[in-house]
């Protein structure tokens, strides 16, 4: 039997020698995590200025059907843009607020958390479903969204896997 096990752990190599072939650490980042709907998305958090209360965006006419409309907030214009791959029914309870080379954009959330350090596994593209330390994540790149083009493909966002949540969360 022991004869049996050895030649198992030699063709698995299990002794440590041999590299591990399951998902690699692709980065290591601190995040913007934030809840839409059944969608959590992940900003780096380089690229968020403030997250602040949701207000309702005035309607901008002849705007790019993304954008939701505009607000000033001290003294700042921000254009609030849907969030991609969210749910349309989803009510958003603030704004997180990114500088761009091109001014000020806002994105409708819900619940949201800045964290340190988390492992990335996967490939860092924008809209992007990718595996982190912190669960399943919809990796959004914000100079993406003002140069996407609303034709290209969109992926499937992963839904938050809720572990018995209750009303409080």
């Amino acid at each position: 039997m022991s004869e049996a096990l050895d030649q198992v752990q030699e063709l698995l190599d299990l002794r440590g020698d041999a590299p591990d072939k399951g998902p690699r650490e692709r980065a290591v980042l601190d995040l913007l995590l934030f809840e839409l709907g059944a969608v959590t998305f992940a900003l780096r958090a380089q690229q968020v200025e403030e997250v602040i209360g949701w207000r309702a965006p005035s309607p901008l006419p002849r705007a790019d059907a993304r954008v939701m409309g505009i607000l000033q907030d001290r003294g700042r214009i921000i254009v609030i843009v849907s969030a991609p791959l969210a749910e349309p029914a989803a009510a958003p309870l603030r704004i997180v607020v990114c500088r761009t080379p091109r001014g000020y954009l806002g994105l409708p959330a819900g619940k949201t958390r800045c964290v340190a350090a988390v492992k990335v596994f996967g490939e860092l593209l924008p809209k992007a479903v990718v595996d982190t330390s912190e669960g399943v994540v919809t990796f959004l790149d914000v100079t993406h969204l003002l140069d996407a083009s609303e034709g290209a493909p969109r992926p499937v966002a992963a839904p938050r896997e809720d572990g018995g949540a209750g009303p409080g969360r």
